[in-house]
């Protein structure tokens, strides 16, 4: 679990550190290593992880000043987000240091 999460934390850095005019996309990690980045409309992570025979997939949104990956591996899934606004709640006193909010999901069960 803690690779998995761990890769679904630096697609977020690297998501929320990027050009904000980047649209959507999946992240599918193949069992070699590699990676293919696809554009998401019309897949499920599930449906991306049996075409490509995919170790783990991620997929990468922006939603206004929020970006979002959801990663799925067959057996997990995650979702993480990050608040990119100047003014971010967790920067106000007494609000601590949580840089994102995180949260962690049962596994989706599998269609036809």
């Amino acid at each position: 679990m803690r690779a998995f999460l761990q890769q679904a934390e630096d697609i977020l850095d690297v998501a929320a550190s990027g050009d904000t005019s980047l649209q959507n996309v999946v992240i599918v990690m193949d069992r070699q290593g590699g990676m293919r980045m696809l554009d998401p409309i019309g897949w499920s992570l599930p449906a991306l992880s049996a075409e490509f025979g995919a170790t783990a997939v991620y997929k990468v949104e922006r939603r206004g000043e929020t970006v979002r990956v959801e990663g799925w591996n067959g057996f997990q899934r995650c979702l993480i987000q990050r608040n990119l606004s100047s003014a971010k709640l967790f920067q106000l006193p007494g609000m601590g240091s949580m840089a994102h909010a995180m949260t962690l999901l049962p596994p989706m069960p599998l269609t036809a």
